[in-house]
Parts: structure tokens; sequence; C-alpha cells
């Protein structure tokens, strides 16, 4: 074989190879649609627990009326104890009416919640004998009226407009009497509660001082890295940097704030802002957050703006509200559409007890008669008043302290009272 004929067959050889190649380039299918299966989410566990929508939903308030008494729960994880044992109580008679009062009763019970609910949920907070259809229109109150005659109870969930309800009927003798042990003030379940009523509604409040322990715990953290998982579509394209403090696919972002103590995200590439539906936005919310296990600590619903896709739970601890002054007690979710569009929560967690030491809280009578005296505060805008536990987080000892305090929600904002600071003695809690 002589030089040129071997050049030919290299040349040939070479032509093949490449055509060969071209052809396998032409007619690969990458396979995509591993690159966007979310199946990974339901994998993703940040330390937290998953929830169902009735344990993020709960009023704020339970009082009993009796006469011209009102009694509340000395302890908040009493009142969440009774609404669990209120959800497993059969309601019979389920029908819906065009009225707008609500009737009369000397002895009542009164369910107030943070925000407005969608009245669907009520099959996922309460059992019914029968299955249901509910309305559309939203509720913030629950009423149960005693009837002594039939020794029954009525259920009763008006409109927040006012003009329609839904009513129920709870008819078990025992029922009503476990209804009417709770209507007597000092006993070992309820106490005094003291009203302020200068705004649109009655708010109700503990009467009495409160001895409360403040106490320190160690601060759990949360590896910002395993949220990628949870919030990129493509977790293999994120990158980071500013010291890993921010991350990005291109579209979206998440930043670590606060010393790693708070993360952001935001998506802000939508094809539209079009709202939801508070009751969707509420079950997109809880099965997020579900996804990646994200309820690190007790967290309930504490405000809702479905006009603006907006939702937002608070921390609670042994059944009080938690505040503080860098959004470490709350996670907040907005979303447009189907999408997830911002996603604010705390990377911190409460931990292990270090110490605890007791705390007197000054009477809720007290803290009405300075509110009531005050030059600054508008009465008219004061929509409630609760004992709760201020955050701090302890850099040096990487702890986080809770100290209770009296706070009030003053124009959409939770605000510490401290009568340290005199008669106008206001400091926003931050959320």
């Amino acid at each position: 074989m002589n030089y040129e004929t071997v050049k030919s067959f290299i040349l040939v050889l070479l032509v093949g190879l490449s055509v060969l190649l071209s052809f396998l380039l032409w007619t690969y299918q990458p396979k995509y649609d591993f690159l966007h299966d979310t199946s990974y989410v339901n994998e993703v566990d940040v330390g937290g627990a998953e929830k169902t929508k009735n344990e993020v939903i709960e009023p704020r308030s339970i009082v009993f009326h009796q006469h011209d008494s009102i009694a509340g729960f000395r302890k908040p994880v009493q009142q969440q104890r009774f609404f669990k044992e209120l959800a497993s109580w059969v309601l019979y008679d389920y029908e819906e009416l065009n009225e707008e009062e609500v009737p009369e009763a000397d002895q009542m019970v009164e369910m107030k919640f943070p925000a407005n609910i969608p009245v669907e949920l009520i099959t996922n907070l309460f059992t019914f004998d029968e299955e249901i259809t509910p309305p559309n229109w939203s509720f913030h109150k629950i009423y149960l009226t005693l009837d002594a005659e039939e020794q029954l109870a009525h259920f009763i969930i008006p409109s927040t407009n006012g003009r329609k309800q839904v009513r129920a009927t709870i008819d078990k003798s025992e029922t009503y009497y476990y209804l009417m042990s709770h209507m007597e003030q000092d006993t070992e379940i309820t106490e005094p509660f003291a009203v302020f009523d200068e705004g649109d509604e009655p708010i109700y409040f503990p009467k009495n001082k409160k001895e409360l322990a403040e106490k320190t715990f160690i601060a759990n953290i949360i590896e910002p890295e395993s949220f990628v998982n949870a919030l990129f579509a493509t977790p293999s394209i994120v990158t980071s940097n500013m010291s890993e403090s921010y991350f990005t696919d291109g579209q979206r972002g998440m930043e670590v704030v606060q010393d790693g103590r708070r993360l952001e995200y935001i998506n802000p590439i939508q094809a539209s802002d079009n709202h939801l539906e508070a009751i969707e936005l509420i079950e997109k919310s809880v099965s997020h957050i579900n996804e990646h296990k994200g309820w690190t600590n007790d967290f309930f619903l504490d405000r809702m703006d479905a006009d603006a896709s907006k939702i937002l739970y608070r921390m609670y601890y042994e059944g009080y509200p938690t505040f503080d002054n860098y959004r470490l007690t709350t996670i907040k979710e907005e979303w447009r559409d189907d999408e997830l569009y911002q996603y604010i929560r705390p990377l911190i967690s409460v931990g292990n007890l270090l110490n605890s030491t007791k705390k007197t809280l000054r009477s809720g009578e007290d803290i009405a008669a300075e509110i009531t005296n005050s030059t600054i505060l508008e009465h008219d805008s004061i929509e409630d008043i609760q004992i709760g536990y201020t955050m701090e987080y302890v850099d040096d000892a990487y702890s986080l302290k809770l100290e209770p305090a009296w706070y009030i929600l003053y124009k959409g904002d939770w605000i510490k009272f401290d009568s340290v600071y005199g008669q106008d003695s206001a400091r926003k809690g931050g959320d």
C-alpha cells in the first residue's frame, strides 16, 4: 500500500467520523425534564415539620360571656386545647342564612381570628355530621350561644360584612355543661378578663397581673444552602457570591441577611401579578412550606391580604405570640398567579432551654388605663391587646432570649408597650 492510498484512506475515515458526529449532534435529545422535575422538593428537609391547614389556623382569643362578666383562659395552651376539642365535636343541622344580627345570649363563647378566614375552610377546621358545601365569603369570628332550656349550643359563623351566617347545632348535653363549666371566673382554667371598648370592636385581655418566665434557649441554625433545592427549579445552575450570602439562578434570587439569621427569596420575573383567592393563598403557602418541612417552630396565621396575595405566619411559644425587630419570628409569602414571588423567613429556631427566671407583668387593667390616658395613641386605631414574648438574639452566646411583655396591635403593626418609658410608651415590635 503506497503513501497516497494511506492518505486517501485516512481522509475517508475522518470524513466518515465527521458525518457520524454531526448526525449524533443533530439527533441527540437531552433529557431536560430532570432539570425541571420538582419531585425533589418533597425530599428537602430544613429541620422543621409539616402542618395541615387546621394546624396553622386558630383563634387569637376565646372568651366566655356570662351575663355581665367576661372570662378567658389562664394559659393560651389551654385555649389551644379547647379549640382542638371543639374541632372534634359533631355539628348538626347545618344551614346558611341571610341574617345580619347574631342572636343575643346571656351565656356565650366568642372566638376571634387574626385574619379573615375563607368559610370554605370550616370543613377542615370542624366536624359536620354530613357532607357540606360552604359558601365563598369570609369570617373572623365564631360564636357559641348556650340554650339553657334545650341544653344545647348554637354554632354561629357570621360573614365579615355582617350580611350572612352559617349556623349549626351541638346538641349533646354533656357539651353544654362542659361549656357552662368554663363560664365561671377564677377557676383552674379561666380567669377574669378586661375589655377595651373604644374602637370598632371590643378587645378582651387578662385583667390581673401575670407571672411568666423569661427564658433563654440555644439558637438552632438552619443552613441556607438547604433552601437552594427547595426554592430553585434547577439547583445545579445556582451560583453564590458575596461570601455565599447571595444565591441566584439568573432569574430568582435568595439572600441571607442579618448575619445569617434571615432568608429573603424573590422571583421578580412573573407573567402577571393577578392575585389568588384567599383559600388558594392559604393552601399554596401551607403546601409550599410543607414541601421543605419549613415549620421550624410553632407558627400560626397572623395576617393575610388576599387582594395582594400576601400571607404572614407568626411564631408562638407556649401559646403566646413572639415579636422582634428583625423579622425573625415571622414567615411571609407573596404569590403571583401560581408562582411564589417572595419568601422571607428566619434561619434560626428555638432550641433547648438554657435558663429561666420569673417576671411579673403589670395587670391588664393598668395597661388599659395607660392606653386610655395616652395623648399619642388613637384609641380607635387599636385593634388588639395581647401578652407576648419579645425575642432577642444574643450574639456572643448564640442564644435566643424570650422576654414576656404587653403588646398592642396598632394601625396594623404590633407595638411593644413598656411602662418604663412613661405614659406614651409604645415601641414598634417589628414584623
